[in-house]
């Protein structure tokens, strides 16, 4: 450790930022799952493939109806997940566990950035990186695989520039069973290594990119699924209407928005890199989707871009930073660049706009409701090994069986029923469209077991079919 420290003088300052960034994630995610903010969609069917999978049992998810997770989406490396849960089996692992992955990704980030500015520049694009909305927005909801895809890919990056190649093709082959719809950047780092002129390598990553995709897509997922892919359709009006891409590509204007938020925080100089060739085989991809929370602010779907982006602004910076000084002057350049990473903090602490990360210093977000008290009691109604429909908030607290399912107008008859006018009421638009959801479960033979603050909890008795008025 002595020997480490005298040749990395910035092992102590990276690891402050890190463990700080990573402490901010955790404190912000497990106050929100406490406080009923987290849903089933992605945290309760992360948690119960987790727990199967650590079980030595088929990852299968009764939410979302798959006998196996893998046929939803192909990512083999949540896998990784399952030694935690021999230790700590909770939905709160999951969230601790992508808090320190996101803020690992800082690591890469800053180390690529001192290769190239000057180390108080590059501690300032790490800081950028750490407050970027893309992060915020992924840790601000749920769990997801794509929380190992920022460190997978800054890591890339980093390995392409040192040329570790051994390196740099783990972290392609890990990004492939990250998540399918990332096989397409393993191409975009193809584009990128043409562009650094290697040709050899640049065709070999291009062809793992288009063979792995296919084979995913057309094998692995209709395997594990039955049928095919099940987001295609998504994607379908590309066949279909394929003059009308450059239009999309830009309509509607939402679409603007979330493209001028992706390089805005970064001053938009991550436009001077090569490495901004990265961003197409992803964004493309999400903006051609139908599904306009592809396309969005919102969510996790920024995530994989976060590093592409601070890193390209690292590299552009610096080029912009060398152009300076030829055509003016080192101290000219110097303050150039200064002001850019400074701006880039404040942008990043400030865009989009009610940045989720502050609510933290907030002391509300640490205050316990009645609501909550209240859903601690009704949680603890329900035996551990009892079907249970539940509404979206409550799935991932009880997400440890086989056997659970979302409070909706499909959800098959269960031993309990769990819900909560105070909580909110998604899929259900509002709180009226979940009552008559529930309403429709009396005279099927259940009863009120708890009620208070706004929770009930309904038992089914099945030798005794009753009907009954709602509490």
């Amino acid at each position: 450790m002595p020997h480490a420290r005298a040749r990395d003088p910035d092992a102590a300052g990276l690891s402050i930022l890190a463990g700080g960034f990573a402490a901010a994630y955790i404190l912000y995610g497990l106050f929100r799952h406490w406080r009923f903010e987290s849903s089933a969609y992605d945290l309760g069917i992360f948690d119960q493939v987790i727990w199967l999978l650590s079980r030595l049992e088929a990852p299968a998810s009764s939410i979302t109806s798959y006998p196996n997770i893998f046929g939803d989406h192909f990512h083999p490396i949540i896998t990784l997940w399952v030694p935690l849960y021999w230790v700590a089996p909770a939905p709160e692992t999951l969230i601790i566990a992508q808090a320190l992955l996101l803020a690992a990704s800082i690591v890469p980030v800053f180390l690529f950035a001192r290769d190239r500015l000057p180390r108080s520049v590059a501690y300032a694009i790490a800081i950028s990186y750490g407050l970027f909305w893309g992060l915020q927005s992924a840790m601000a909801f749920d769990v997801h695989e794509v929380a190992f895809a920022p460190l997978i890919i800054a890591s890339a990056i980093l390995a392409m520039d040192r040329q570790r190649w051994t390196a740099f093709w783990i972290c392609m082959a890990v990004l492939i069973v990250t998540k399918e719809d990332l096989i397409p950047l393993v191409g975009g780092f193809g584009l990128c290594l043409f562009v650094r002129r290697e040709w050899r390598r640049g065709a070999l990553a291009i062809a793992i990119s288009v063979v792995s995709f296919a084979v995913v897509l057309g094998a692995l997922m209709p395997h594990f699924n039955g049928s095919g892919y099940a987001y295609a359709s998504a994607f379908g009006w590309v066949l279909r209407e394929p003059w009308l891409l450059p239009v999309a590509l830009i309509t509607p204007l939402a679409k603007l928005r979330t493209v001028f938020l992706w390089f805005a925080p970064f001053v938009f100089v991550s436009l001077a890199s090569p490495l901004a060739w990265l961003v197409p085989p992803l964004a493309v991809e999400r903006l051609l989707s139908d599904n306009s929370n592809h396309w969005g602010a919102a969510f996790h779907y920024s995530l994989p871009l976060a590093p592409i982006l601070a890193m390209s602004a690292a590299d552009g910076l610096a080029r912009i930073g060398r152009v300076l000084a030829s055509r003016r002057s080192e101290m000219a350049a110097s303050r150039a660049v200064m002001g850019v990473s400074i701006a880039s903090v404040i942008l990043c602490a400030l865009l989009p706009g009610q940045q989720p990360l502050w609510r933290i210093f907030t002391p509300g977000h640490y205050r316990a409701t009645p609501t909550q008290a209240a859903g601690v009691v009704a949680l603890a109604a329900i035996p551990r090994d009892a079907s249970v429909v539940a509404q979206s908030p409550i799935l991932p607290h009880l997400s440890h069986r086989r056997d659970i399912f979302m409070l909706d107008i499909s959800a098959p008859e269960a031993a309990y029923v769990i819900y909560s006018s105070a909580l909110d009421p998604w899929p259900h638009a509002t709180v009226e469209e979940l009552s008559s959801v529930v309403d429709q479960r009396f005279g099927k033979g259940y009863s009120v077991l708890f009620e208070q603050d706004g929770w009930a909890v309904l038992k089914r008795d099945v030798a005794s079919v009753t009907n009954r008025t709602r509490p």
